[in-house]
C-alpha cells in the first residue's frame, strides 16, 4: 500500500537541491584566468605613473628667465614705497633690501629698476599686491616667507626674521585690561589672529595709524604696550629709553624675510641665490645688518594667567 506524501517532503527536496553543486552545461567551458595576465598589468600601470612626471618635465617650456635677464642687461624688483629699513624712498640710503638688490645686480653685470608700488606688505595676501611679471621679475622690501607668500611666490631668504612684536617698559607679563597700541605697518604679517590673541587674553586694542603714532602714544601713557612688526619695533625702540621689545607669544607669526620671484623662474632664483650665499660668506649681509640696525630680538614676553 502506497505511502501518503507528508506535508514537509517538498520542502526537504528544495533543501538537497539547493545544496548540491551546480551542474554545468556539457557545451559550456568557463574562462580560464591566466594567472600572471592581472599581475602584468598592475606593472605597466606602475610604470606608467613613474615615467608620467619625468615625461611632463621634458613637455613644459625651457626655462630662459636668467637668459632673458642677461640679454635686456637689467632687471625690475617691485618695493614698496617706504618700509625702513627695507625699502626707502632715500635714494642714497634706500634701506637693505634695495642696497643688497643693487650688489647683487652689479654681480649679475646688469643694471636694478625699481617698480615702487604701495600695496607691497599692506595684506598678507601677496595676491592683492596687484604685482605680476610684466612689472617686474622680483619682489622685496618686506616679504615674509610664509605658506600664503610660498603659494604665490618662489622666496629667497636674506637672514633676516620678521614677527609681531611687543614694545614695554620691563618684562611683566602682559596682564588683562592693558591698553595696547597696534600699528601693523607692512611684512605680510597675519593681522586677524593677531587680533584675536590680543582679545582672548583680555587687552583692550586701540589702532596705531603710523609708527610715530605708536611711539607718541606709548610715550604719553595712551597706550601701555605697543604691538607691532618686529622691523618697526626696532625703529620705534631708538627714541624709547628704558623700553624693550619682546616676540609676542602665541600669534605663530615669526618668519623669515627675503626676495620673491615668479614660480617657474628656477635659473634666475638659482644665480641670485648663489651671489647671496657668496654675500653672506663675505660678511657684506652682516655688515649691512649692523649699517641698519637689523638687530635679533632676543627674548618673548608672556601673558599673565
Amino acid at each position: 500500500m502506497a505511502r501518503a506524501p507528508q506535508d514537509d517532503e517538498p520542502r526537504d527536496r528544495e533543501a538537497a537541491a539547493a545544496s548540491a553543486p551546480a551542474s554545468r552545461s556539457p557545451g559550456r567551458q568557463q574562462p580560464r584566468r591566466e594567472p600572471g595576465t592581472r599581475r602584468w598589468v598592475v606593472d605597466v600601470l606602475l610604470i606608467a605613473l613613474t615615467l608620467a612626471p619625468i615625461l611632463l618635465v621634458y613637455l613644459l617650456p625651457a626655462d630662459t628667465s636668467l637668459e632673458q635677464v642677461e640679454k635686456i642687461g637689467s632687471i625690475t624688483a617691485c618695493v614698496p614705497d617706504n618700509f625702513a629699513p627695507l625699502a626707502t624712498p632715500n635714494a642714497t640710503d634706500p634701506g637693505f633690501d634695495i642696497t643688497l638688490l643693487r650688489e647683487i645686480a652689479k654681480r649679475m653685470g646688469v643694471t636694478l629698476n625699481l617698480n615702487v608700488n604701495p600695496l607691497i606688505g599692506r595684506d598678507f595676501r601677496p595676491s592683492n599686491w596687484g604685482i605680476n611679471r610684466a612689472g617686474c621679475l622680483i619682489v622685496a622690501g618686506g616679504i615674509a616667507i610664509t605658506p600664503q607668500t610660498r603659494s604665490f611666490l618662489e622666496t629667497l631668504p636674506t637672514g633676516v626674521e620678521t614677527g609681531w612684536t611687543v614694545i614695554q617698559k620691563g618684562d611683566a607679563p602682559l596682564a588683562k585690561g592693558l591698553k595696547v597700541g597696534v600699528y601693523p605697518g607692512f611684512g605680510g604679517l597675519d593681522r586677524v589672529s593677531l587680533s584675536s590673541v590680543l582679545r582672548s587674553h583680555g587687552l583692550s586694542v586701540a589702532l596705531a595709524p603710523t609708527a610715530d603714532a605708536l611711539a607718541e602714544g606709548l610715550k604719553s601713557g595712551a597706550f601701555d604696550i605697543g604691538v607691532t612688526e618686529s622691523l618697526s619695533a626696532r625703529r620705534i625702540l631708538d627714541g624709547l629709553p628704558g623700553w624693550q621689545v619682546a616676540w609676542l607669544p602665541e600669534t605663530n607669526s615669526r618668519a623669515s624675510l627675503g626676495f620673491g620671484l615668479w614660480k617657474g623662474d628656477l635659473t634666475l632664483k638659482q644665480r641670485i641665490a648663489g651671489i647671496l650665499s657668496g654675500l653672506e660668506n663675505e660678511g657684506f649681509v652682516r655688515d649691512l645688518e649692523k649699517r641698519y640696525g637689523i638687530a635679533p630680538v632676543e627674548r618673548t614676553a608672556n601673558f599673565a594667567p
